[in-house]
């Protein structure tokens, strides 16, 4: 009985790690509004989009995988939010609300793409 306890406590380590892993979200990402770029220090999420003549990005991380971001464009500025899974960054994006603006999802750029 106790080995079993003992081989439990062991296989469930490197899922607890995995689990408890820090988010890093910098990375090159292709959207539905084209490539956006972050860079993650600590909380703080800082990024470009080319989108609409293109803009900028500043974020937190907020929660567990959520990050909240103020976007801003030569003539607009919004707030949105993404939910973080993985390579993934599913959420949406607005100028008076999180959401009245649609969709922004964003997928990570393998850095071997990124040479080619």
């Amino acid at each position: 009985m106790k080995l079993a306890c003992a081989l439990v406590v062991i296989m469930a380590l490197p899922f607890a790690a995995l689990a408890d892993r820090p988010v890093d979200v910098t990375g090159v990402y292709q959207s539905n509004w084209g490539e956006v770029r972050l860079v993650q220090h600590g909380k703080r999420i800082t990024g470009t989009y080319v989108c609409c003549g293109g803009g900028t990005i500043n974020g937190e991380l907020s929660g567990d995988r959520v990050m909240r971001y103020r976007w801003h464009q030569p003539e607009l500025d919004g707030v949105g939010l993404w939910r973080i899974d993985g390579d993934r960054l599913d959420g949406t994006w607005g100028t008076r609300t999180v959401d009245d603006g649609g969709r922004w999802t964003l997928t990570r750029v393998p850095d071997a793409q990124l040479a080619n």
